[in-house]
């Protein structure tokens, strides 16, 4: 603790803002420390607490929560992420996302861990924050702006080029289900509908700029582990490839794999000549300007590309992410090259976030493709695969509301049940959101995606060690408790435990500001829990071992799930395989013929449940769990509603 009562390592404060009364407050960030850390684990904490059942994601009392790492402003490695947290317009329940932030450093260095925003503005407005310096501003000349543009017009009223930026654009404004939150102009806080949730409260900006620092309890230890976290990551499978191409590079190891989305998922590989034509290595080398990296990370993943010829001359932007080009360019099956980088840049500028882009998308082509949605139903559109033009059209129309737009805005489960028509197999969600995952073929990715509390995402809990991993089995044993056998990715064995570690160690990195690819997540010789609990002891003086941070992590998830339970009717059917990955096996590639085994996938999701201590039956948490991890009112509030298991 330092001497004002805060802890080191941390700002210290929570800054509150309600954007219905403008009224703003600060509480100290000291109670949430031990059991919570920091970021999401306190956004969900505060969430559960103040947020009665009744509350739905566009109500003003709905709270929407940005978090900085709690070692985000130190030189941990790949300390550069924040998140945003809140109740999500797709799922009602809980909604997180997390991006890479130049903000969150500033935010920090004003004297906030937490920005907890309620409420609702009279009128559009964006909120500046410089140090101590709190103030709601008028935003109205803001309103119907990109994102680009809203930054460069922030940053010209504020008298500062270097400011940094939390934004939204026409697709949050419009309460697009999907749309995200920007930081700047090129990393969102993806999925679960968080720019929706901002646009709902009339809020177009927040700008933070912070003059502090951040002590450290004990400099030498925490340099001592630094240094040695450096020096293996010099030597980490995988990330010489991240540094010069970002998750792009991994698109041959998922073409092998059949781990691509194509065609709205009815095929998991592409065409060989499709994936020749579209390698983004190609296009990345032939174009490549520079490089673009977030504060302590030693990847440094973002290429800066510049078209000088091609369909999209003159766009300099930076590159897309493995998102964009499974759940845009292959699930879309467009063979242009460049259109992934365009569609990325065209995404951020709307405030749209690209899965449920593809999702409604590749839904809305499937069902022309099949006969079930015709040109009366697209504006005159034929949704062909592929169509360039089509798919920018498309995407302007989600974001602004307009026609078919209209529809596509709500995602593919909404969509199909709007319209109808036998529509609903061929949209691809979990819990209400677009799933843009390939799950068949690896088993512990699917289960870490399926059971996601979020609804979906591999970025809760889903493994790519099987896939991926550098399969040493001495430090599998050490790690994970498991043996290489247990890492065919097509065996349901050892699956429910690797994605447990997975969950822990997920939390735990974005509660510490932690970018996953500098985990063990996809490469065992980085760093694990053992060394976040080291890093974060020498940090804040608070004595944390990984046995802390598991428990912390797997709380966390309890109050996860308790949330959904509140807001939701989500049991164990939403854990379940989408229809198409359990009753169409692969077409085509090396696993050719193989489709998931419900008989056995059951089997696992029950393995899952005992170890986590859930019921088998509905995937409710026990009591006996729920107290073990302090959460006994927990326990209370589920039981009156019903929906705690029995013992």
């Amino acid at each position: 603790m330092q001497g004002n009562g805060s802890i080191f390592g941390y700002a210290g404060r929570i800054l509150r803002v309600n954007l219905s009364n403008g009224h703003i407050a600060t509480e100290t960030i000291a109670p949430y420390a031990k059991n919570w850390l920091g970021s999401a684990g306190v956004a969900v904490k505060l969430l559960y607490d103040e947020l009665r059942s009744w509350v739905t994601p566009y109500d003003p009392r709905n709270l929407l929560i940005f978090g900085t790492g709690v070692l985000q402003g130190t030189t941990a490695p790949g300390a550069c992420k924040m998140t945003a947290s809140t109740l999500g317009p797709l799922t009602g329940g809980w909604a997180t996302g997390a991006s890479d932030s130049h903000i969150g450093g500033q935010l920090k260095c004003a004297g906030y861990d937490l920005l907890v925003l309620s409420g609702r503005a009279r009128q559009p407005v964006y909120l500046w924050i410089d140090d101590e310096k709190i103030e709601i501003r008028e935003g109205g000349h803001l309103w119907g702006k990109t994102t680009s543009q809203t930054l460069r017009l922030l940053r010209d009223e504020l008298d500062d080029p270097t400011l940094h930026a939390l934004l939204i654009g026409p697709a949050g404004e419009n309460l697009v289900r999907g749309s995200c939150v920007l930081q700047d102009e090129a990393r969102a806080f993806g999925r679960c509908g968080t720019g929706a949730v901002m646009g709902s409260k009339n809020l177009k900006a927040v700008v933070a700029r912070g003059s502090g620092g951040i002590r450290i309890a004990n400099p030498d230890r925490f340099t001592k582990i630094v240094r040695e976290l450096l020096e293996r990551a010099k030597i980490a499978t995988g990330q010489p490839g991240l540094k010069t191409y970002g998750t792009l590079g991994i698109l041959e190891a998922k073409q092998e794999a059949c781990g691509i989305a194509y065609k709205n998922f009815q095929e998991t590989r592409l065409p060989d000549e499709m994936a020749k034509a579209i390698d983004p290595k190609k296009t990345i080398d032939k174009y490549r300007i520079g490089r673009t990296c977030f504060p302590g990370c030693p990847i440094g993943c973002g290429q800066v590309v510049h078209f000088t010829d091609g369909r999209f001359a003159g766009l300099r932007t930076t590159n897309n992410q493995w998102e964009v080009l499974s759940g845009l360019q292959t699930r879309l099956a467009v063979q242009e090259p460049q259109f992934m980088f365009k569609a990325n840049q065209y995404a951020n500028d709307l405030g749209l976030d690209v899965d449920l882009v593809g999702g409604a998308v590749g839904w809305a082509m499937e069902c022309y493709q099949r006969g079930i949605l015709n040109r009366d139903d697209t504006d005159g559109l034929a949704l062909e695969w592929g169509d360039v033009d089509v798919i920018l059209e498309l995407m302007r129309k989600m974001a602004y509301r307009e026609g078919v737009g209209n529809l596509l805005a709500e995602g593919s489960a909404r969509a199909a049940d709007i319209i109808g028509r036998d529509s609903a197999y061929y949209a691809l969600h979990v819990k209400g959101q677009d799933l843009y995952e390939a799950c068949r073929g690896a088993m512990a990715f699917a289960l870490g995606v399926l059971t996601s509390t979020r609804g979906g995402g591999h970025t809760s809990g889903a493994s790519v060690i099987e896939t991926f991993g550098n399969l040493d089995t001495d430090k599998m044993a050490r790690i994970y408790g498991l043996e290489a056998d247990d890492l065919d990715p097509l065996g349901y064995k050892g699956k429910p435990q690797l994605v447990m570690y997975t969950e822990v160690l997920h939390r735990i990195a974005n509660c510490l500001g932690i970018c996953f690819f500098n985990t063990n997540w996809s490469n065992l010789n980085a760093m694990g829990l053992a060394e976040m609990a080291e890093m974060y002891s020498a940090v804040t003086g608070l004595e944390t071992t990984e046995e802390d941070l598991k428990e912390i992590g797997l709380r966390q998830l309890n109050l996860e799930k308790a949330l959904n339970l509140r807001h939701t009717d989500f049991g164990r059917n939403e854990d379940m395989p989408v229809p198409r990955d359990l009753h169409e096996p692969i077409p085509t590639g090396r696993l050719a013929g193989w489709k998931i085994d419900e008989v056995k996938w059951n089997m696992m999701l029950d393995e899952y449940y005992e170890i986590h201590g859930w019921d088998c039956k509905s995937g409710f948490p026990k009591r006996d769990t729920l107290n073990r991890f302090g959460l006994s009112n927990v326990a209370e509030d589920l039981d009156r509603i019903g929906k705690l298991a029995s013992q």
